[in-house]
């Protein structure tokens, strides 16, 4: 059954991916994104908003979506919607009122909607688009700008609150602007809410103040209309109160109103909020370019129909050459322009006044995100379709992207309904929101990412994460720690944009060890530099250092004192690391000498006074200090230099030294016992007198020529010892002392390597740790006549021994099969036939398993080698001895199977299948006997066969007298098919094979009644058997028949 994806119900399915799709609302008649989770769903899913509008066309879009005398600027859908979302939002309004909504955070909601919304900026104090979610929320949620500014008040004001009268914001208006009282300009707003009185600093009067501070400060004489210094009090006055001259005239200044009607749009302290290069006016004023930055500024009146206005050369001496575009010709034609009073027909270049840029053809020019073919006055118009994505004048030479980034959110129009970003230069970040399609500017981009690459997003000067977010989702600025949040520190920066709250703020106490002292000084990043303090662990002192401004940790200071009041200082003895610390006190631990006070990774360093004889990092005062060098220390105690006793390793002797008193080790002892009794003393462990500074040895460190590695029961007897002569000629020489170690000499009388026990001292150079290097020391002859095979450069030739067969020796060689490659080399004087030789066992201390060839009795039996001395009549393996000493036998009655070439075909348990028909696998005793034999029949049917030879082989076989498998001994060869390896097998191959024989009644004349398994039946039945004769398939009860064939079923 077809199901309508158009009828089916949103599935987001599940997974941890999100992608955007997109589905059809049947409620709403309208296709929406949703995001889609991965795996499963249902079919009302898909990749693009085309392709599901084409599925589920829902309710028909106006055709006139862009033809501005159209007042239904969506669908109809939309629209309805709209207006059920208004009653809904009203509904809302009256019954989940909590307060003034105004002051409520921004609260994005939940969901998966993406709807323009507007949020009143406490901060700010103005209304602010965002995207909401759908769901939740709260109050503090419009569904347009008037919405959100008839209900929360904006303050107009560039600086201070408008006039009030009793509480009540004073409104003025265009027609009656000296309404309001001296000190205030009426500000001509877009809507009566913010046309009010604001303050003007400069036509307030002078006011010195009241306090007892003598300030120099400046303030704006409107008479002389110039900045005149005067004295400040301290508290009180007016705004017009300016720190030095040049701030009060840049605010100040006066100049002639350029503007055609109304008064200019005044930034913050009267700077001007355009030119030529960029453009800040507010949606209701366009910029005037003048002829001096005097008269570049916002004009009120902005309009739509730009390039409908008539030519107005204004008035003024400027003669300034424009553009004004011609609406008889539709062409843009060049005018003198007197400088002021123009209106918004009035462009600087020709490209400016507002027509797409044309190519050499006279056609539109098109663009693209990647590939951007607009000249260098143009910007590339992003728009929902080919047809509006082309390249528009950019009337403030916008077309540098950081430059971009200062313009204001412009959502255009048209209902394209696109998702873009925008750079929001008041919190610094890149904030999302629906685009209309038509009449944007260039702060407009299609990502994230790429808005941020773009813009200046707010530099995180914290090094663990991001900043505490405060009102308005700006980072929380601070002076202290107590402003910030749970879990947050004040990080102090170069500006007041950095000094915010940062992430990952840690304890400091004794009970936490002053983990911010004990944090490493950090220079930042940045392009600041601040003098700092940082306490270091090492000096326990606060020291002086550059920061750059960002990136730091907590271990940064504004001034010494700050840093001493955060971190402890006391006297640090220790050569490294900082003291054990008493966690009642903050103070070191005291100590002494072999009491253990320490614990564990801590050494009592031993000072000259009491309070220095601290317990220190580092390994323990035992057999490791013996190791460390002689450390004198540095001076700075309270007291003299004391004579101290220091181990020295080269002479392996206690030695006397005077410390200084402070960042000593610890070889370091109070009295020659104390030394003695924790560092050995050396002791000669050679059989000669050894000279000093020793030389220590080991497998990996041989010894130099006349020298020999002594190996004792420590690393101190561990050195190289002289010898004289033959080392192999020596003696066994077991020592003196109280070891018992394994050790190996060459006997010289025998010839061999043999084991011995060393008392650990005093021996002599026949001393060897293995057996093995016993052998290649002193050169083992394995071979019972004559010297081994050696090759060009004197070296025993080493042949190849295996379970199989003896080979790598040259002409007149045979190879010892030894236990190890030392005795398996190539001997003089082989023969042609070894199976003719005796059996020797050889000589030496090992028990190998060997096989030798019987000639009297004709087979291969084991025997024990010793390793050497033997001859060419030992094997490794049996059958390595019958292939080279006896012919195979046949195991088979009859021939056995054969190849193609002629070869025995050999099987085993696992692969008896590849005997060929009416062949059958034999399992020998070896893999020799194991082959094809002729004469297949049923296993079952045979009698018991033990055949012939000496294997001894248990075996089971199918007993037709008992009806079971029983065990017999088999001999390993000319056998029969009634033969297994285990009773399952027996077990598992015979009932199945005696229940499908036919009924046989016998050959004899007796009536017993018996019971056989009816294959057509498919069960057990009586029969009469006549005493003799028959088949397996015959039981002498039912129970017997039923045990047996009663599983079966065919």
């Amino acid at each position: 059954i077809t199901v309508d994806p158009c009828k089916q119900d949103l599935d987001q399915g599940h997974g941890k991916t999100l992608q955007a799709r997109y589905y059809f609302n049947k409620y709403a008649k309208v296709c929406e994104q949703f995001d889609y989770r991965g795996i499963d769903g249902n079919r009302n899913n898909f990749e693009s908003l085309q392709e599901c509008q084409q599925q589920c066309p829902g309710l028909k879009t106006n055709p006139s979506l862009h033809d501005e005398k159209n007042l239904c600027r969506g669908t109809l859908s939309s629209h309805i919607l709209l207006k059920i979302t208004k009653v809904l939002f009203v509904l809302f309004q009256l019954y989940n009122s909590t307060g003034d909504r105004c002051h409520q955070l921004l609260n994005i909601g939940l969901g998966n909607a993406f709807l323009q919304r507007w949020h009143f900026n406490t901060n700010s104090k103005h209304c602010e688009p965002f995207i909401y979610r759908g769901l939740q929320g709260n109050e503090n949620n419009f569904l347009n700008q008037n919405d959100c500014q008839m209900t929360c008040f904006v303050n107009p004001c560039a600086a201070g609150e408008p006039y009030q009268i009793q509480g009540n914001t004073m409104q003025c208006s265009p027609a009656k602007p000296s309404m309001c009282p001296n000190g205030y300009y009426c500000h001509i707003g877009a809507e009566p809410q913010t046309t009010v009185c604001c303050g003007n600093a400069c036509e307030q009067q002078v006011d010195q103040g009241q306090g007892n501070y003598q300030l120099q400060r400046w303030y704006w004489n409107i008479a002389s209309q110039r900045c005149m210094p005067f004295v400040y009090a301290g508290l009180k006055g007016t705004q017009n109160n300016f720190l030095n001259q040049e701030i009060c005239d840049r605010t100040c200044y006066a100049f002639e109103n350029p503007c055609l009607s109304g008064k200019p749009q005044q930034g913050v302290n009267n700077r001007p909020l355009c030119s030529s290069t960029y453009n800040n006016c507010a949606i209701t004023h366009w910029c005037h370019i003048g002829a001096v930055p005097q008269t570049t500024v916002c004009c009120p009146g902005k309009g739509r129909a730009v390039c409908k206005l008539p030519l107005a050369f204004g008035s003024g001496d400027a003669n300034l050459k424009r553009w004004y575009f011609d609406q008889n010709i539709l062409n843009c034609i060049p005018f003198s322009y007197g400088g002021m009073h123009g209106n918004q027909n009035n462009f600087l270049t020709q490209q400016q006044s507002g027509n797409p840029e044309m190519d050499s053809n006279g056609r539109i020019k098109i663009c693209s995100k990647s590939l951007n073919s607009c000249s260098s006055t143009f910007w590339c118009h992003i728009g929902a379709q080919l047809q509006t994505t082309l390249c528009c004048p950019d009337r403030g030479n916008f077309y540098l992207e950081s430059t971009a980034c200062q313009l204001p959110l412009a959502i255009g129009h048209g209902g394209a309904n696109l998702q873009r970003w925008y750079f929001n230069n008041n919190i610094h970040k890149c904030v999302p929101f629906i685009y209309d399609g038509l009449h944007g500017n260039q702060n407009n981009f299609l990502t994230q990412q790429e808005c941020e690459q773009t813009c200046p997003v707010f530099v995180n000067p914290c090094a663990s994460g991001e900043a505490q977010m405060g009102r308005g989702e700006r980072p929380q600025q601070c002076i202290s720690h107590n402003q910030c949040a749970n879990g947050y520190w004040c990080h102090v920066g170069a500006v007041s944009q950095t000094t915010v709250c940062c992430p990952g703020r840690v304890m400091n106490s004794a009970a936490q060890g002053y983990a911010i002292c004990q944090q490493p000084v950090t220079a930042g990043m940045g392009n600041a530099n601040l003098q700092r303090w940082y306490y270091d662990v090492n000096t326990r002192q606060c020291l002086s250092f550059t920061y750059h401004g960002t990136m730091g940790n907590e271990n940064n200071f504004i001034s010494k004192k700050a840093c001493q009041l955060t971190c402890p200082a006391y006297v640090n003895v220790c050569p490294q690391g900082i003291p054990l610390l008493e966690i009642s006190t903050n103070q070191p631990r005291l100590c002494a000498f072999g009491e253990n006070s320490c614990g564990p990774k801590y050494w009592c360093h031993l000072g000259l006074v009491p309070s220095e004889y601290q317990c220190c990092p580092g390994t323990e005062t035992n057999s490791s200090a013996c190791k460390m060098p002689l450390s004198v220390g540095i001076g700075g105690a309270p007291a003299s230099p004391v004579n101290r006793w220091y181990y020295d390793a080269a002479a392996s002797t206690c030695k006397t030294f005077e410390y200084n008193g402070r960042k000593g080790n610890q070889n370091n002892f109070i009295s020659e016992a104390d030394c003695a009794a924790t560092c050995t003393v050396f002791v000669n462990p050679c059989d000669r007198t050894v000279t000093l500074p020793l030389q220590t040895c080991s497998n990996s460190e041989a010894c130099p020529s006349g020298t020999y590695c002594h190996y004792g029961s420590t690393s101190q007897t561990t050195i190289c010892c002289p010898f004289e002569g033959n080392r192999c000629s020596q003696p066994m020489a077991r020592g003196i002392g109280s070891g018992s170690l394994q050790r190996w000499y060459y006997n010289s009388m025998k010839g061999i390597c043999e084991m011995f026990t060393y008392n650990g001292i005093h021996g002599n150079a026949n001393n060897f740790l293995s057996k093995e290097n016993c052998e290649i020391a002193c050169r083992i002859n394995p071979c019972p006549d004559g010297q081994p095979f050696s090759t060009s450069n004197s070296v025993y030739q080493v042949c190849v021994a295996s379970t199989l067969y003896i080979n790598g020796c040259p002409n007149g060689y045979w190879c010892n099969p030894g236990s190890n490659s030392f005795t398996t080399v190539c001997c003089p004087g082989a023969v042609n036939n070894p199976c003719n030789l005796p059996m020797v066992v050889g000589e030496g201390n090992e028990k190998l398993q060997r096989y030798y060839y019987d000639a009297m009795a004709r087979v291969c039996r084991v025997f024990t080698y010793h390793g050497m001395k033997g001859n060419q009549n030992n094997f490794l393996s049996q059958t390595a001895c019958q292939l080279r000493c006896r012919p195979l036998e046949n195991p088979c009655i009859g021939q056995p199977a054969t190849t193609t070439a002629g070869q025995i075909l050999f099987c085993s348990a696992i692969n008896k299948e590849v005997c060929p028909v009416n062949f059958w696998c034999h399992i020998g005793s070896t893999p020799e006997t194991s082959v094809c034999c002729p004469g297949a029949t049923n296993p079952c049917s045979v009698p018991l066969s033990p055949g012939s030879g000496n294997a001894d082989l248990s075996r089971w076989y199918y007993s037709a007298d008992d009806r079971e498998c029983l065990p017999f001994q088999y001999n390993g060869i000319r056998g029969n098919q009634n033969n297994f390896l285990s009773q399952m097998e027996c077990s598992r191959t015979c009932p199945e094979q005696l229940c499908l024989l036919s009924i046989d009644k016998g050959a004899c004349s007796e009536h017993q009644t018996r019971y056989a398994f009816d294959r057509q039946q498919n069960q057990c039945i009586s029969f009469e058997y006549t005493g003799c004769g028959g088949n397996l398939n015959n039981f002498r009860s039912l129970v017997d028949c039923i045990s047996t064939c009663g599983q079966l079923g065919f």
